[in-house]
């Protein structure tokens, strides 16, 4: 199953298997990147609050797929410290404001366990998919905003060509949480480091425990779900990854909403970790976890993707939303 961290990252990791809303609170042990609010929901990202449309994206290389070693005389991490030496500033940069905002969605292959609340069918495969809007301040407090679907049973969102749109998450109720001080947070504490070998001491810092380096490409994961990510840090992520053995490069790889960039995978444990970064700003665009061997404990076929964290936005502002500011008078 994917791979799901907690906020106590010495802890051995733990499938979640519970009920829906707790599916999406960070279990014990560290993995993927779920983010970590300390008791409640989990994370978000990637640029301007405008938002990149969320349209019908095309069928385009899916982000993990056929990834290769890059070939002729460039390596992987040549390439890698060249796109680090290349990317630049974007809107996110320049914005000021007391909230750290992030806009994910994200996919789970996973089973309903048991006991569940009627419809839901017992130790099920079923795919979980959530949207989260955050807004968080310095000392923990903000809000989230999150709208979850019913459990998948026809695995559609573990389709390796998943496309996402607005549509998708448009006839459910969201749900908004308020939370004090203190609440929200992630493992990767601030500063964030701008020197790459200083930078991978704090990632590596939170697995205590890795199960090998595909921990590192889930520390990055878990890096921008919990953080609005500058430049310089950007930078630096993409030379601790050049820095990683066994890593394959794909030069264009698309993501669930159609945007390209490049791709970076590792094959460990029967599953291809991918990340696919935007190309001219470095953001992490998505986050992938597809199986190459059979599941650990479901009966599902190989290819299909147990995890997926698409990073829509990510910035700065100054206030919390009106439907959010609401429930705060």
């Amino acid at each position: 199953m994917p791979e799901i961290p907690s906020t106590n990252a010495g802890d051995m990791l733990v499938p979640v298997r519970r009920s829906r809303r707790s599916r999406w609170i960070p279990a014990a042990g560290f993995g993927v990147a779920l983010l970590v609010l300390t008791a409640a929901a989990v994370p978000m990202l990637l640029l301007n609050d405008r938002s990149m449309p969320a349209t019908t994206a095309g069928r385009q290389t899916s982000a993990a797929q056929a990834a290769t070693p890059a070939t002729s005389a460039t390596t992987t991490a040549d390439q890698l410290r060249a796109l680090a030496e290349a990317i630049h500033t974007s809107p996110a940069d320049v914005q000021i404001g007391r909230y750290s905002y992030h806009h994910i969605r994200r996919w789970i292959l996973d089973t309903t366990g048991t006991p569940v609340p009627p419809p839901m069918r017992e130790n099920t495969p079923a795919v979980f998919a959530v949207e989260i809007r955050r807004w968080a301040a310095e000392d923990g407090s903000g809000c989230t905003i999150e709208t979850e679907l019913d459990p998948d049973y026809r695995l559609t969102g573990a389709d390796p060509d998943h496309r996402s749109t607005s549509a998708e998450f448009a006839r459910v109720r969201a749900v908004r949480t308020d939370h004090p001080a203190g609440e929200l947070g992630s493992p990767i504490r601030l500063p964030l480091a701008t020197d790459p070998a200083t930078l991978a001491l704090q990632l590596a810092a939170v697995d205590p425990m890795p199960d090998g380096p595909q921990s590192m490409l889930r520390a990055v994961d878990m890096l921008y779900t919990g953080h609005h990510v500058p430049l310089p840090v950007r930078a630096a992520a993409l030379q601790v990854l050049g820095d990683m053995d066994g890593l394959s490069y794909q030069q264009t790889a698309a993501d669930r909403l159609g945007r390209t960039g490049f791709a970076v995978s590792l094959n460990s444990r029967n599953i291809r970790y991918t990340l696919v970064f935007d190309p001219a700003t470095g953001y992490l665009l998505a986050s992938e976890q597809r199986l190459i061997g059979p599941h650990d404990f479901l009966h599902v076929p190989t290819g299909l993707v147990t995890y997926y964290t698409l990073f829509l936005d990510q910035g700065r502002r100054a206030e919390l939303p009106p439907s959010c500011a609401a429930g705060r008078r």
